[in-house]
């Protein structure tokens, strides 16, 4: 038995360290290790049961051709030469008939480190002139949110959180994705400190939160506002902070003062003396961290919402030492420059670029070209991509050339004309860092490819050699290609990869925002990123189906990330969470086969009645596959394709329902 270190890079912030005991190449054991001091030696039960995936009945073991209809699942064994050759062909067809705009690579990044995604694959994508994707089901509103605020500002590092006397704890379920953080918070309490939830579901740390406020989705941009106009009417508001580094004010301050407490309880069903609280208990306390997540992003106001919530430190005056200000994604803290290391010297620049999100829209109606290849890897759009029946059809057209790169056989694999057996992180070299607190690390492979899986560096660097293209950037190692990156995409920190291969892990200074770090220009309250005045934020009312009674989300699961550790759910065991008060009112008891509808289609799962969803609100887990339920669809069925107008991402939480027996 061998015992050897590796790196979780799944979609989580916290980017765990990991010991691995190995016999006869296979993987017996995952747990934690103090590489990361965050880790603490302790993992998420994802991670540690993922050796089930390498080695499970479900992966995909060598490349194979469709020999059935589109859907059908039926294929044939064949050689890797014989994919590369058939894959290059229609490349080369498609290059000469319409032009590298006509091919679009399907990709996401959360779950990969820097060789994964967005290093030789990127290069090779680059040189070939294909299509542009806008990775926006994740964090685009949220980036843009951010950034549009505090510009470059770091985000203060996740170990923070535990010397705050108080957190606002804002869209975030550690307990399903982050659960280093809930030692910081049960810390936090230990010594005396305040907990505030604000979620529309009764998360496991709303049980141990001194007030949660549960607001209906799509309405925290107003209850930020609301608070923010309580510090200019109470005199909570620190004036000389804000003349000092932020612009906009006067025009925030109106904004802010139009949303009156009863206006704001009533538009997010809550009670005004608990928002009154909030305010008071934020305002009376120095050490307050706000800890915004991902979820709040989730809606046609997401981008406002994340602007309006990060503005509170600011406007409260609660940076200048760790344990206050604010902690999301570390990722602009660490001031990358990688942009010219994705991209092949003398390659043409492509000007197309088509948004994720709207996947369906962009393979049903681009032309001048048309999209006649998807290449499809780290992703699995058919589970993750919003109006889901329409992503179906699209990707059911015969013109269609698709390939997918995946280590498991999921949805997506269904519509493809070529699969080939991708490594999972066990099995290649990475280069990854985290996005919560601030360290780099580096793994290698543990054991050996499974069957007869390829890295997406091993893949693209035999695309790129039977296409013919011969420059050096699409020939570098990984070792090569990781060094080139950690040296020189963070030029400021003069790192040498060599320390990085030998300690495995390189941990960074964290951040105090606002005593060793600033923004490069003055809080815009008022203007977003691309300094449009896009004046305050703003609420707005949804867009779609907005006389039906309930909002139905799909907030990450314990069991899951994103779609990835879904596929062993047992056919049509998915639940849905109501409200014993929804349920009442409609005649629907615990167990119940319904059918949730609007005006995008239609969906059959069994009901768990619950009072973790406030009433108006169902939930089921995002990332579901389509065997999860009782007829095939999951909650992206019932999702609008429309994105939020600021940031371009994804409105998961914009979908209303009803419920039908």
């Amino acid at each position: 038995m061998a015992t050897l270190p590796s790196v979780c890079p799944l979609d989580c912030p916290d980017r765990c360290s990991l010991t691995v005991e190995v016999e006869a190449d296979k993987v017996r054991r995952i747990s934690g290790s103090h590489k990361n001091p965050l880790t603490a030696g302790f993992i998420c039960k994802k991670v540690a049961d993922f050796g089930e995936r390498v080695h499970g009945s479900r992966r995909i073991l060598r490349p194979a051709r469709r020999v059935g209809p589109k859907g059908s699942g039926q294929f044939e064994d064949i050689s890797w030469e014989e994919a590369l050759a058939e894959i290059v062909a229609r490349f080369q067809k498609i290059l000469q008939e319409e032009g590298g705009e006509a091919i679009l690579p399907c990709w996401y990044g959360g779950s990969n480190g820097y060789l994964t995604g967005g290093a030789l694959d990127s290069r090779f994508w680059h040189r070939l002139g294909a299509a542009r994707l806008e990775r926006t089901l994740c964090a685009a509103n949220a980036g843009m949110g951010a950034r549009s605020v505090y510009g470059d500002l770091p985000s203060a590092d996740l170990s923070d959180v535990g010397e705050a006397e108080l957190v606002l704890l804002w869209g975030f379920n550690p307990h399903a994705s982050g659960i280093h953080l809930v030692p910081l918070l049960e810390k936090v309490r230990k010594k005396g400190g305040k907990l505030i939830v604000v979620d529309p579901r009764r998360i496991p740390m709303a049980e141990k939160a001194d007030l949660h406020l549960a607001p209906l989705p799509g309405t925290d941009v107003a209850l930020a506002l609301c608070l923010a106009g309580l510090a200019f009417q109470k005199g909570y508001v620190d004036r000389d902070f804000l003349k000092q580094y932020a612009e906009g004010v006067e025009e925030f301050e109106a904004e802010a003062r139009r949303w009156t407490v009863e206006k704001t309880a009533a538009l997010c069903g809550l009670k005004v003396e608990d928002i009154e609280a909030v305010a008071a208990m934020y305002a009376g306390t120095t050490k307050a961290m706000v800890r915004c997540g991902w979820g709040v992003e989730r809606s046609r106001n997401g981008t406002d919402a994340i602007r309006a919530i990060l503005a509170l430190p600011a406007i409260y005056g609660k940076f200048g030492g760790r344990g206050g200000g604010y902690a999301m994604s570390a990722s602009g803290g660490y001031k990358a420059r990688l942009g010219g290391l994705q991209k092949v010297a003398g390659a043409k620049e492509v000007h197309r670029s088509v948004n994720l999100s709207q996947l369906a829209s962009a393979l049903e109606t681009l032309q001048n070209p048309p999209i006649k290849a998807l290449f499809v890897y780290d992703c699995n759009p058919v589970a993750t991509v919003p109006d889901q029946a329409h992503v179906v059809q699209a990707l059911q057209r015969e013109d269609l050339f698709t390939v997918v790169h995946e280590q498991v056989w999921t949805d997506s694999c269904a519509y493809a004309d070529i699969v080939l057996p991708a490594t999972t992180f066990l099995e290649h070299e990475e280069l990854s860092r985290s996005y919560a607190t601030y360290l780099f690390q580096w793994s290698e492979a543990v054991i050996p490819a499974v069957g007869e899986s390829r890295s997406n560096h091993q893949l693209f660097l035999a695309l790129a050699e039977k296409m013919g293209f011969s420059e050096p950037e699409l020939r570098e190692t990984p070792r090569e290609l990781a060094k080139s990156f950690y040296e020189k995409g963070f030029p400021h920190l003069n790192n040498r990869f060599e320390d990085l291969e030998r300690d495995r892990v390189k941990l960074l200074p964290h951040p105090i925002q606002f005593v060793d770090a600033f923004p490069s220009r003055p809080i815009q309250l008022c203007t977003t990123e691309n300094n449009a005045h896009a004046g305050p934020p703003q609420y707005r009312p949804p867009p779609a189906d907005a006389e039906l009674p309930l909002i139905l989300i799909s907030p990450a699961d314990k069991g899951a990330i994103s779609s990835t550790c879904f596929e062993d759910l047992p056919a049509g065991s998915a639940q849905l969470l109501l409200h014993p008060e929804d349920a009442d009112s409609r005649g629907i008891v615990d167990g119940s086969e319904i059918t949730l509808r609007n005006g995008q289609g239609e969906l059959r799962v069994l009901v768990r009645l619950s009072q973790e969803v406030r009433p108006g609100v169902v939930s089921l887990p995002k990332g579901l596959w389509r065997s999860a339920t009782r007829n095939g669809w999951t909650s992206n069925v019932l999702i609008p394709a429309h994105v939020d107008p600021v940031g371009g991402g994804a409105c998961y939480n914009d979908a209303r329902v009803e419920i039908f027996l």
